[in-house]
């Protein structure tokens, strides 16, 4: 899976974090913030991705769903919407009560909003379901600290198909992520997850 990390040097990186740290004590803004918390990421050597930009880089299926899927680290179903309607995408988990499309990440979905998708034919909105990989021990946060991560995939089919190649991810402000960790699925793992979403 191609993820289009953002170019940025770890020098730099700590050079802007500097910058913009002194910025936050002088005077704060919501863009200074998002900016400081990115370099910090990069500062540490983590990569980090325009979601937006991951999802439009890894294609979509004939039927205007998308080829790469995000979901809570913690969940094992994630499901997506697609609105005929705009050029956004909705996915959630199965915890999720609503189908929130004012915030961008909340409490069990993740949202995108972008104008590089193609458009969809018809006027009905496409929904569907998969899998979500789970996170291997050598990766894995604390129990406690599991819900704050997301773990991203290229969805082969969006049907109980397990993924191949996940990303760990952390979320850091808007539509900028860092990529903690990436792995493959062995056999094994992925003959057991094709079990979860039997009945």
């Amino acid at each position: 899976m191609d993820l289009a990390t953002l170019d940025i040097d770890v020098e730099q990186a700590k050079a802007g974090l500097d910058e913009y740290a002194g910025a936050l004590r002088a005077e704060r803004s919501v863009e200074d913030e998002a900016i400081a918390a990115a370099y910090r990421a990069a500062s540490r050597g983590l990569p980090l991705i325009s979601l937006s930009v991951a999802i439009f880089t890894g294609g979509f299926f004939d039927n205007g769903l998308p080829r790469i899927a995000i979901c809570r680290a913690d969940a094992t179903m994630c499901s997506v919407e697609r609105w005929w309607s705009d050029r956004g995408l909705t996915y959630y988990d199965e915890y999720a009560t609503t189908r929130p499309v004012t915030a961008l990440v909340g409490a069990h979905h993740t949202s995108v909003h972008t104008s590089t998708m193609p458009a969809i034919n018809g006027r009905y909105t496409r929904r569907a379901s998969t899998v979500v990989p789970p996170v291997p021990p050598r990766c894995r946060p604390k129990r406690a600290r599991l819900a704050r991560h997301h773990v991203l995939w290229e969805v082969e089919a969006w049907d109980p198909t397990p993924p191949r190649d996940p990303a760990l991810l952390r979320h850091i402000r808007g539509d900028l992520w860092a990529v903690l960790a990436t792995w493959d699925l062995t056999d094994v793992e992925r003959a057991v997850l094709a079990q979860r979403a039997r009945p």
